[in-house]
Parts: structure tokens; C-alpha cells; sequence
């Protein structure tokens, strides 16, 4: 499939191509990213003013720098001028997969479609009953039997789910079907596994914890997941508990369980934390090494293999700084790997570094491309206000909506405060998913983006340009009066909540919340302060903000909360002497709209890196970022800031909580 759509757009050949892409062909990331190497700059923009401020901005146009433009409708509904210039291209899904029921494939994402493109074409045209079984074995790797064990199909529930797959909701009731009539899974709330990998994460935990209570006599309840008498499951246990599915048990004496359970374990001591820690970094090192995820590329990771990858070493950094927060001071050497032995320390200092490279080369390929893919799931920060009107009109725009920024909420902290609110309120259904927060990640320009649903390049040194005006104007747009949009800011600690909470006219409620980005930018001794504190603000903090999402999801709100950007414990290079050459000054990046004062500081400071013509930023904008979590701060201190191009400062989490 991406070879034959990439045929039909060979570089150099037209200066302007209009697609109509109804189906999202275009949206698969490698097709995205081949569209982008051979020079075409890429436009889709639904509200027709925006889309002829950026086609004008994009100007001129040529054969060795096209412009693609892509529609939903039919090409004939852009303007006259484009049309009558433009290449003009039909893509068409029902043509790549003939013999298939058109609406499953449709329901399907770009990367669902990609590997079921890859699968042997069926012999005769399917009927939907037997399409949907010939997309979940293709394109989800369903073996119907090995599925109707325990064992295997929870380890392909945990592939599913750290691949950040969301399976179609009619695939989805087809496979509870199926399994339903299966005697293992019987009181098994499946419809809930297979729809949210938090819930399965909470299943598998408890099973475990209950069975560990049985075997230790300790008087748990009974378990429906069967560790005790099926291999393959208790095969699976050191995969989970790496991939983050499962949680070592606080034991009195973990020699007492079964060879097999004792990944799972854990009697507290530094010791027995530190090799929890160090097998979860093998693990890791060994797939970022091999790329054998499903849903990866040939040379790195894609954005599927990211997200489970970024997962993966936020729970990595909770060890890390468990650990760090136990060691006495004599030990540090280095704060990044305080309280680890030094093999262990130099594991961890190199898999950081592979993985920093990995994703900075992604990122430069990929980050731009896939701002394009905007619905029905959001990759870069600034989608998601049109992910929730777009889930709003899904609603019948009788939904009220609610975005809380947490700001500098990293994923790392997000899997502390996720456990202790899931603990506090099993009434709540949390969904997770993950973005991109825009580059350079700091606070003026992501969350600027966040709010207002725009690129930078629409909002950067226009005077006068609010975060508050953003939300409005977004949602003005989607034909919301004034009165039903509130924008506020959150100070739970020294101030009562805004009145806005307890007012019955907002449809659509921005908070935002400054707190953790405070104990981010308070913390001299690095990451293990930040979890340190962090755990205090859950104690004495978030009990007040639960409150108020409690009372928004008791009058009607679904409440995102989401993030601007995450956080990095770095070392200090040395701070340039600039003067008023730099329009915005950061640890981890400096915004320059003079290239020449960017390159003279980049020679000075040669482990920089220039971001700039990304499509996003305005033209004529660049930043300069420093490399190897390096910051521009006093030599060799260690700061924990953000704004640069790392894991943890890019990938942040997005929660969408209701009433369960």
C-alpha cells in the first residue's frame, strides 16, 4: 500500500497537488515522512480561512518546492484558483483493499492499515463478519486459538496496549463476543481490558497480588488469573513487570514464591531494587537495540514504538529515583545515577544516550510530518482542542469539556499521581494516551499551543496574544458563544478555587494548574527531588484539585488533563553573553528570529543543535538546543528544566477522565 500511494506522488513533478483523501491514506507516518523527504510541504486545514492564510504563506510554489494540499472532500470544493493550478489526486481506500467491508477498513488507523496491507489478499470478497476476522489476525496478530488461553492473551493484551493501539470499538465487541463464551475468562470484565491499558495494568496487579497473599497466607481473596497452574503466564511475568504492566509485591521474604514470581517481588531493600531496576534496563536496552517491536521501523522506532518505549523509561526513572532517595549522600557520583552501583550506573548512562540519539534523529524526520495527522487521535499538543470538539460533535454537542494543564507534568510524575488517583477514586474511568508537546518545549510556546489549538508560526510575537484569547477564539469556532467558554488559572495552595468551578455557564473549561512545574523549577538536587516532592503534593496538594475534578465530572464535564511539556535533570554548559540578540532565553533552548546571532552562539557551544523549518514555527525562527542533557546554566550545576528535544521532555500524557 505505501509503495503504490507513493507512486503517485514522484518528487519534482508538479509545483501544487491537491489530494482528496477522505479515507486518511495519507495518514500513515512512513507515508507522511517519504512525503516530506521528496520536498512537498504538506496543508490540511478543515476551516477554509486557515487554510488559505497558510497556502499564501507557503508562497511560491515550484517543482523542486511543491505544495500538497489535502482535503477530506472532494477537490472540486477548494477554492477555484487552487483547483485550476493544482495536480489534482483521488485517493480512494476501498481501492487498495477491494475484497474487505469498507467501513471496518476505514474504522482501522494508518498503522493498522499498514500492516494489514502487508497481509496475503483474500481469495474472494469478505462479508463483515469474516473481514473482522481477517483484520484482527492481520492486522492485530489475533490467533483466535492461543487467545482462548489466559497466558497468551494477556501478554497480547500488553503488546496491544504498550503499542498504544486502540482497536475498534466494533472489533472490539466481536472479540468480547468470542471470548465471552470462554470458560477461563468468564468473570473477566473483557470489554474494559481490551479498551484501556490502565484497566488491564489494575487487573493484572491485583490477580497478582491476590495470589501472592494465597501463597504466603496472608488471607487474599480468591484469583482469577491463573499464575499458579499456567507456564505461559508465569513465562510472561518478567515482560510485564518491565514493560510497567505489573508492579513488584512488597513481600516479607521473596525466596518464599516460586522461582517464576520472584521478578515480581520485592522485599524493599536497595539491593532488591536496584536488580528490579537493572533487569527493567536490560530489557529495555535489548528492544530499543533490536527495534523488534511490532509497529517499529526498519532503522528506529516509530511513534507506536515511542510510546511504549517512553512508558517504559518513565517507570525506569520512578526506580531511579527510589533508589537515589535511599543512598546516603557519600554515594552520589554523578546525581543522575546516585545510589547505583557503578556497572549499573554506567548501564543506565548508556542506554540514555542510545536512546537520546534514537529519537533525535526521529524527530527530525518525523516530528513535522506528523502534525498533519491531527484526527481522530492527536499526536502534537496543539490537536488536542480539536481531538475534543471533534469528540464533542461525536456527542451531539451536548458534552461539556474541561482541559486541566498540569503544568510541566512529566510522564514519570504522571505514573505516581495516575496510581494514587486510580487508588482514590475507582468510580473514575481514566484513558490514557500520549503527545508530542511542541518543540521547543518551553512554557510560551507549547502551552500556547495546547490552548489555543494552533501551530506557533500563528500566535509567536503577535502582540497581545493571551492564552486566555486562544481558548476563546478555538472555541468561538466551533460556534460557542463567549459566555459558555471560561479560561482560569489554578492555585489550590494559597488561593479558593475560581468561581468559574461552581458556575453552571461554561461548555468548554481551561484550567490551568502551575504547581508541579513550581516543585520542577525548585528542585537543585535533580529528578530524585522532583519525585520526592512530587510525593508530597500528592499528599497534601492533589486531595484539594481531586475535589474539583470530582465536582466538574458530577455536573457533565469530560475533563483532559493534559500537559505542556515534561521536565530533564541536566548539567550546566556555561550561559552565553548575548545581550538582546535572543528573543527568548531558556535552559534547555533560546529562541532566536536572527540566525546569525544563533550561529554565533552555537560556536561557542559546539554540543548545540539548530531546530528550526519545521513547518510549525514561524519562518525566519530557530532554536538553539543543547545536546547530551546539557543546559545553558551555570557550569556544571545540575538544574531540572525543560525546552529541549529529549524523551521526557516531548512525550507528555493526556488523561481523559469520566464518571466510570
Amino acid at each position: 500500500m505505501k509503495e503504490a500511494v507513493l507512486r503517485l506522488f514522484p518528487a519534482h513533478a508538479h509545483p501544487l497537488v491537491l489530494v482528496s483523501d477522505p479515507d486518511d491514506v495519507l495518514g500513515e507516518e512512513e507515508v507522511l515522512a517519504e512525503l516530506v523527504a521528496r520536498g512537498l510541504r504538506i496543508v490540511k486545514e478543515g476551516d477554509p480561512v486557515r487554510l488559505r492564510q497558510r497556502v499564501e504563506a507557503l508562497r511560491p510554489w515550484s517543482a523542486t518546492s511543491p505544495l500538497l494540499v489535502v482535503t477530506e472532500g472532494a477537490v472540486e470544493s477548494l477554492p477555484y484558483d487552487l483547483w485550476e493550478q493544482g495536480h489534482r489526486i483521488n485517493l480512494a481506500l476501498h481501492t487498495f483493499f477491494p475484497r474487505l467491508a469498507y467501513p471496518l477498513v476505514k474504522s482501522l488507523t494508518p498503522g493498522q492499515r499498514a500492516r494489514l496491507s502487508q497481509a496475503p489478499s483474500p481469495g474472494q470478497t469478505l462479508g463483515r463478519k469474516a473481514t473482522i476476522e481477517y483484520i484482527l489476525k492481520h492486522a492485530f496478530g489475533m490467533d483466535a486459538e492461543r487467545l482462548s488461553r489466559p497466558g497468551p492473551f494477556v501478554t497480547w493484551l500488553a503488546q496491544l496496549h504498550r503499542q498504544g493501539e486502540v482497536m475498534p470499538t466494533v472489533l472490539r465487541e466481536a472479540l468480547v463476543e468470542r471470548l465471552g463464551a470462554v470458560e477461563a475468562y468468564r468473570e473477566w470484565p473483557l470489554a474494559e481490558l481490551l479498551s484501556d491499558g490502565a484497566a488491564l495494568a489494575a487487573f493484572v496487579q491485583r490477580e497478582f497480588e491476590r495470589f501472592a497473599g494465597a501463597r504466603l497466607n496472608e488471607g487474599q481473596e480468591p484469583y482469577r488469573l491463573g499464575f499458579a497452574r499456567d507456564p505461559e503466564l508465569q513465562g510472561a511475568v518478567p515482560s510485564l513487570v518491565s514493560a510497567g504492566l505489573l508492579r513488584p509485591v512488597k513481600v516479607r521474604d521473596v525466596g518464599e514464591l516460586p522461582p517464576w514470581a520472584r521478578a515480581a517481588a520485592t522485599n524493599g531493600s536497595p539491593e532488591d531494587l536496584e536488580a528490579q531496576l537493572a533487569a527493567a534496563v536490560d530489557a529495555l536496552g535489548q528492544e530499543l537495540a533490536l527495534g523488534n517491536m511490532r509497529g517499529r521501523c526498519i532503522q528506529r522506532p516509530c511513534w507506536e514504538g515511542w510510546q511504549d518505549i517512553a512508558r517504559r523509561w518513565a517507570e525506569i526513572t520512578v526506580r531511579r529515583c527510589a533508589l537515589g532517595a535511599l543512598a546516603p549522600p557519600d554515594l552520589v557520583g554523578g546525581r543522575v545515577n546516585r545510589g547505583l552501583t557503578p556497572e549499573l550506573g554506567r548501564r543506565l548512562s548508556t542506554l540514555q544516550a542510545q536512546m537520546d540519539s534514537a529519537f533525535w534523529g526521529w524527530l527530525r524526520e518525523r516530528y513535522a510530518p506528523l502534525a498533519a495527522q491531527q484526527l481522530p487521535m492527536p499526536h502534537h499538543v496543539y490537536h488536542l482542542p480539536h481531538f475534543m470538539a471533534y469528540r464533542r460533535r461525536q456527542s451531539g454537542a451536548r458534552e461539556r469539556v474541561a482541559l486541566l494543564v498540569l503544568d510541566g507534568m512529566a510522564l514519570s510524575d504522571w505514573a505516581l499521581i495516575g496510581s494514587a488517583w486510580r487508588k482514590r477514586h475507582p468510580d473514575w474511568h481514566l484513558e490514557e494516551s500520549l503527545l508530542l508537546a511542541q518543540v521547543p518545549t518551553i512554557t510560551s510556546v507549547s502551552r500556547q499551543a495546547l490552548v489555543s489549538g494552533l501551530r506557533p508560526a500563528e500566535f509567536m510575537f503577535k502582540e497581545g496574544r493571551s492564552e486566555a484569547q486562544g481558548w476563546r477564539a478555538f472555541w468561538a469556532q466551533q460556534d460557542l458563544p463567549e459566555t459558555s467558554v471560561a479560561y482560569a488559572r489554578l492555585a489550590l495552595d494559597r488561593e479558593e478555587p475560581p468561581a468559574v468551578l461552581s458556575s453552571s455557564q461554561p461548555r468548554a473549561l481551561c484550567l490551568v494548574d502551575h504547581t508541579l512545574d513550581e516543585l520542577t523549577h525548585g528542585a537543585s538536587l535533580g529528578a530524585a527531588n522532583v519525585q520526592a516532592a512530587l510525593r508530597v503534593w500528592l499528599e497534601s496538594y492533589s486531595p484539594r484539585l481531586e475535589d474539583e475534578i470530582a465536582g466538574l465530572l458530577s455536573r457533565g464535564y469530560v475533563v483532559y488533563v493534559a500537559s505542556d511539556h515534561g521536565h530533564v535533570e541536566a548539567r550546566g554548559m556555561g550561559l552565553p553573553s548575548e545581550g538582546l540578540t535572543v528573543d527568548t532565553r531558556g535552559q534547555r533552548a533560546r529562541l532566536y528570529t536572527d540566525r546569525g546571532a544563533a550561529e554565533r552562539v552555537r560556536g561557542a557551544f559546539a554540543e548545540t543543535e539548530l531546530w528550526e523549518r519545521d513547518g510549525l514555527l514561524p519562518e525566519g525562527v530557530c532554536a538553539l538546543v543543547p545536546r547530551d542533557r546539557l543546559a545553558f546554566a551555570t557550569y556544571h550545576d545540575t538544574v531540572v528544566t525543560h525546552g529541549g528535544l529529549t524523551l521526557e521532555e516531548v512525550i507528555v500524557p493526556l488523561i481523559t477522565i469520566v464518571e466510570g
